[in-house]
């Protein structure tokens, strides 16, 4: 099952891409082909689906989630949220 992730903006190279990181830590290269508006900055939260950033979450709404993500998996390690 594929499941949506909160993530961190680090850093838009000009390909379409743009390296991002989880609450623990953990980075990952994610497209921006499916994201609408211009290219997010850094420190700006996405959500990604399936190795495509999908959305934007302002900090306060990503914070929130990613604390109730941390509540129902019982805290587990925050890379994998």
């Amino acid at each position: 099952m594929c499941m949506s992730r909160v993530r961190r903006v680090l850093a838009c190279d000009p390909d379409g891409t743009a390296v991002v990181e989880g609450a623990g830590g953990g980075r990952e290269r994610v497209s921006l082909l499916a994201l609408d508006g211009p290219p997010p900055r850094p420190g700006e939260w996405l959500i990604v689906h399936s190795g495509y950033a999908v959305g934007r979450l302002d900090e306060d709404t990503a914070r929130a989630v990613l604390a109730d993500l941390a509540v129902v998996r019982g805290a587990a390690p925050e890379g994998d949220a």
